[in-house]
């Protein structure tokens, strides 16, 4: 009886290597593939002809609640007319943007979500929308996706010809129009009602390439996955 559990906890002991042996292989098998895997020469897709980014957005200041006036007039102070805001500075002190006019540039992302009378739109401006292009393609981290919920009027988001997602760089827009730190119409989150639209650049299309290394370990798994499939069916039915 003894003997017999030995056996039982030796065969347990030995499935419990093997399996933590097979998670190991298939965890370092998928991360060689993963840096192994082609990528997509993205360099053209840095967009130019954007308006300077305003020299208060470099480093932007934090606006807390209940912040004193004089702070977010300062900040007010320092903007120049045409010079572009972006979203990390909007974020860090909204109060300071709230109905004001500025000049934003991104990438249209998404859905056009129509309304009576436009439809919202999101446009990211970090960099994989204005440097690098979609992270899926290439094995650049820029850090986070960002940017800002646009409503635009009929006759602004019709100049929209594609919106960008994994395999597709979207329109990238060079808007101008109204901050509003808690717009009811988006449920209270900050939207830049835009009243001007130029298309700096057209949408484009990324085509992955074929992985080869990939495609081989599929196709020897494949095979390998039907013969056991094979096998076990004839033990069966003997």
């Amino acid at each position: 009886m003894r003997e017999r559990e030995v056996r039982r906890r030796r065969r347990t002991r030995g499935a419990l290597v093997l399996f933590v042996l097979f998670v190991t292989v298939v965890l370092a098998g998928s991360d060689a593939l993963m840096r192994n895997r082609p990528v997509v020469d993205t360099s053209d897709l840095v967009v130019t002809g954007l308006p300077p980014l305003s020299t208060s957005a470099a480093n932007p200041r934090t606006c807390l609640r209940g912040v004193e006036a004089s702070g977010i007039e300062e900040i007010r102070s320092e903007l120049v007319r045409g010079e572009r805001i972006s979203s990390d500075q909007i974020d860090a002190c909204p109060q300071a943007f709230d109905g004001l006019r500025i000049t934003f540039a991104g990438e249209a992302i998404g859905d056009v979500l129509r309304r009576d009378g436009g439809a919202w739109v999101q446009v990211n401006d970090d960099a994989y929308a204005l440097e690098v292009g979609p992270l899926g393609r290439h094995a650049e981290r820029r850090g986070f996706n960002n940017g800002l919920s646009v409503w635009l009027p009929d006759g602004l988001h019709e100049r929209i010809e594609g919106v960008g997602g994994p395999d597709r760089r979207g329109d990238v827009l060079l808007l101008e129009g109204v901050l509003h730190r808690a717009d009811p119409a988006d449920g209270g989150g900050t939207t830049l009602r835009a009243e001007r639209l130029n298309v700096l650049a057209a949408s484009v299309e990324l085509e992955e390439p074929l992985h080869t290394l990939q495609a081989i370990v599929a196709a020897v798994l494949g095979v390998l996955a039907t013969g056991a499939v094979l096998w076990a069916r004839r033990v069966r039915s003997r």
